[in-house]
């Protein structure tokens, strides 16, 4: 169900996402005008290649950075379209999100950077919507390799490889929350790069069962990396119990991801 915050609440949301910026980068905002419309215009969706319901969330308008004589003070616009961003979220508070990262992308333009050369954190806030068929069909994909993934733990652990049983079960985890929160509408190129716990958060606040499975926290603080020199190598560090309590959790986090029951095995 897509959020209707009305035009004011919107513009606090904006306001409230320029306030986030670090003082280093706010000082570079004279001469910036923001706007608000509800959808872009035929001219710009003919620009940029794309037709109805594919909208983008914001553009930015004007020179960047490195084009001016003066970079503290230079004519730009960026336009955000509201209804686009309004359809694409299901509460306030993934649209204050969204917001912030459009915000944050076109600013990134602003200072001169293009689509490719953003780092995630900016670059996934201003994709476009995926389609409902897009985003169950990647689900599926994630879900039938965290299945593979729980197949693959059992037998490792049952040949006593119990550091890689817990790597292996802890990777299935994270597939079936990134395919659950997908499936569900969440963009896939947003979350691409948050961890575990990140994940988890999302798919609680989505989704209460998930809040039993807080056991994933603490079982992904385990490392199998080779850690400072003189520190037991992962064979030895990992044991039979640990690997156990990973399996199970990622086969519950299956589960619940999937749509079966609660999630018991």
């Amino acid at each position: 169900m897509a959020v209707r915050v009305g035009e004011e609440r919107f513009s606090e949301l904006v306001k409230e996402a320029l306030s986030e910026l670090p003082p280093d980068l706010a000082k570079y905002l004279r001469g910036l005008e923001i706007q608000v419309e509800d959808y872009p215009d035929d001219e710009v969706m003919l620009e940029l290649g794309l037709k109805p319901p594919n909208y983008p969330f914001g553009l930015y308008e004007g020179p960047s950075i490195l084009e001016t004589d003066n970079p503290r003070d230079f004519p730009g616009r960026i336009v955000l379209f509201r209804r686009p961003l309004e359809e694409w979220c299901q509460t306030e508070e993934e649209l204050r999100d969204q917001i912030r990262r459009t915000v944050f992308h076109e600013l990134a333009h602003r200072f001169g950077f293009s689509d490719e050369e953003m780092f995630d954190e900016l670059r996934a806030g201003a994709g476009f919507p995926w389609k409902e068929e897009e985003r169950h069909k990647e689900a599926t994909r994630y879900l039938n390799q965290a299945e593979h993934d729980l197949r693959a733990a059992e037998l490792l652990l049952e040949k006593g490889f119990f550091d890689w049983a817990l790597e292996i079960a802890l990777t299935s985890a994270w597939r079936s929350l990134f395919a659950f929160l997908v499936k569900i509408g969440e963009n896939p190129e947003a979350i691409a790069e948050e961890d575990i716990p990140k994940l988890w958060a999302r798919a609680a606040r989505r989704d209460p069962r998930f809040l039993r499975l807080r056991e994933l926290l603490r079982l992904d603080r385990i490392t199998v990396d080779m850690g400072e020199p003189g520190l037991p190598p992962p064979k030895e560090r990992v044991g039979e119990k640990r690997a156990q309590e990973a399996l199970c959790a990622a086969k519950k986090t299956f589960a619940l991801a999937r749509g079966d029951g609660n999630g018991e095995i």
